[in-house]
């Protein structure tokens, strides 16, 4: 298996656990809160529930947008081209390609 279908794979699963334990820890608690203090030994509350995945989406968009900033400053410009090289000519067209 190519290396970026296991990252594909790997990221999938991440997300549907996470997305498994957000659901978990955020409607769970109210409806059932016996339940969730025999399961949750961290005490995680809603509010906390919350507030991590928010905090994690931000720190990720920041990251992509510092990646994308990083990648635009050490790429260099693209080599301007040549049209003289490429050798166009009105007669390499027909007149059905232009309809």
């Amino acid at each position: 298996m190519s290396k970026d279908k296991v990252y594909g794979y790997g990221i999938s699963i991440i997300t549907i656990i996470l997305l498994l334990l957000y659901t978990w820890f955020l409607p769970i608690q109210k409806y059932f809160p016996d339940v969730v203090e025999a399961f949750n030994p961290l005490g995680t509350t809603p509010t906390d529930a919350m507030l991590w995945p928010v905090y994690l989406a931000t720190l990720m968009i920041g990251f992509i947008i510092a990646w994308i900033g990083i990648t635009m400053a050490t790429t260099p410009p693209p080599e301007p081209i040549d049209l003289d090289d490429l050798n166009l000519e009105d007669e390499d067209f027909d007149e059905e390609d232009k309809d």
